[in-house]
């Protein structure tokens, strides 16, 4: 064959001259990398970014110097200023603290020493002021049907208890949302009935919250838990109508008063009678403790007060009114008042064995030229507050001269509808809490039709 038909045939599949090439001249398909473009070094920039170019580079450049002139040993002595700065700091803080807990401690401890001693006295009469009619709280106590006869109020002045001539117990917030019932059974029933079978006529509250007792005209004295107010226990000593029930403040001892004129002293703490106390030539109409190993109490037509010193075993008898004393609250554990059937309003203390100081018809008189029967009366302890009530539904809050005990002056009175058959104040003083009922607690020798068995709470603002 001639030399120039030679390798013109066809070649074989897969063979081929030589290994393949991509467009840019790559073996294996790689691609070629285009070069970077260089940046235009002729372009031109803005002031602002050549502003913040320079300042940045400036800030790195002082950062760079500042971490080269520092050394490791000057890093270490500046965090331990700060570390020693911050601890200071935190140590007048403290002190601070510390400081005002001491002078809290000791303003605790001189009140306390004085309370004691009977010369705490808290001025806030002047700077009460006087509360508008959109302030007052009137709480309608559906459950009872009859007049609430008496009332008592928790240390924290978070609940309300209320007792009625229905014979039943009614626990109420300071709000007015009723949070629990004991339903009173009729007479008779005293056998199965777990509470009140007559008309309630006292309640009191531990100053823990933990007790509650009542009393009523049968002559029993029930005690419940507070909280729940499950039954704990019943007491029946007395022959007569429990009058007026109070706790010794940080204790579970107990005083009763009855129409029996007798005291009886109770320690709930193993639910036992202790001892009874006589004197009265009459039914005790009030009864009031505090601190001290003591009671006081009024003796109605006996015209008399008579302090119960326990720890000593003796009495202190006080006299000077001239109707009988319907009861007695203590201001602080040397100065105590007390009220009359005669419209009087009189203030003691335990120096004296007559009264200070009386208001005649503290609350006025009436159509037919008698004065008006007092109700009630409540103190706020170890200040110169007190308030009064009357069958004319007027709650009156007096000034008391608790000094030089030379006077009692009227600040101003609230008119309720209904008669005022029970008076207490809330512990820091911001209410006073009234129980009203349509007739008297003791009896109807007074009535209004128009009124509501209910509990007004008004609140007590100061200048």
């Amino acid at each position: 064959m001639p030399f120039f038909l030679r390798g013109r045939g066809k070649r074989p599949r897969g063979q081929g001259r030589g290994k393949p090439r991509n467009l840019r001249g790559k073996p294996n398909g790689q691609l070629e990398k285009r070069p970077k473009l260089a940046p235009d070094l002729d372009e031109e920039i803005t002031s602002e970014e050549e502003e913040e170019y320079i300042k940045g580079k400036e800030v790195h450049e002082e950062k760079e110097d500042e971490s080269e002139e520092e050394t490791a040993q000057e890093i270490k002595v500046r965090l331990a200023h700060q570390y020693i700065e911050q601890l200071k700091d935190q140590k007048a803080e403290e002190d601070e603290e510390a400081e005002a807990k001491d002078e809290a401690l000791v303003s605790r401890l001189r009140d306390d020493v004085l309370e004691a001693s009977g010369k705490l006295r808290k001025n806030i009469a002047e700077s009460l002021v006087e509360p508008s009619v959109e302030e007052i709280h009137v709480m309608k106590s559906k459950q009872q049907k009859l007049s609430i006869t008496c009332l008592t109020l928790t240390s924290d002045e978070k609940h309300i208890f209320t007792g009625s001539k229905d014979c039943s117990i009614v626990k109420f917030t300071l709000e007015g949302k009723r949070v629990g019932t004991v339903p009173g059974g009729r007479k008779g029933t005293e056998g199965v009935h777990v509470g009140h079978t007559s008309h309630i006529y006292a309640l009191a509250v531990s100053s823990d919250g933990k007790f509650l007792a009542s009393g009523d005209k049968g002559g029993y004295v029930h005690i419940w838990e507070a909280e729940t107010l499950q039954h704990l226990k019943t007491f029946k000593k007395h022959r007569e109508t429990v009058s007026g029930l109070a706790f010794r403040v940080g204790s579970h001892t107990l005083f009763s008063a009855s129409h029996d004129r007798m005291v009886m002293v109770w320690d709930l703490d193993v639910m036992a009678f202790v001892e009874n106390l006589g004197g009265h030539q009459d039914a005790i109409t009030g009864i009031d403790a505090y601190i001290r190993e003591s009671c006081i109490t009024s003796g109605g037509r006996d015209l008399s007060v008579i302090v119960y010193v326990l720890a000593e075993d003796k009495q202190l008898r006080f006299g000077g009114h001239q109707d009988s004393i319907d009861g007695v609250k203590l201001v602080n554990d040397k100065t105590f008042v007390t009220y009359s059937q005669d419209g009087s309003l009189a203030l003691w203390t335990t120096q004296k064995k007559r009264p200070h100081f009386s208001v005649k018809a503290a609350h006025g008189l009436q159509e037919n030229g008698q004065p008006n029967w007092l109700t009630a009366v409540a103190a706020l302890i170890n200040t110169d507050l007190v308030a009064s009530g009357s069958m004319d539904g007027q709650v009156r809050f007096w000034h008391l001269d608790t000094r030089s005990k030379r006077f009692f002056k009227q600040l101003f009175s609230v008119q309720v509808t209904g008669i005022v058959n029970s008076l207490a104040f809330t512990s820091s003083g911001s209410h006073l809490v009234v129980g009203v009922g349509q007739e008297h607690k003791l009896g109807r020798w007074y009535r209004q039709p128009a009124a509501r068995n209910s509990i007004v709470v008004i609140p007590l603002k100061y200048k």
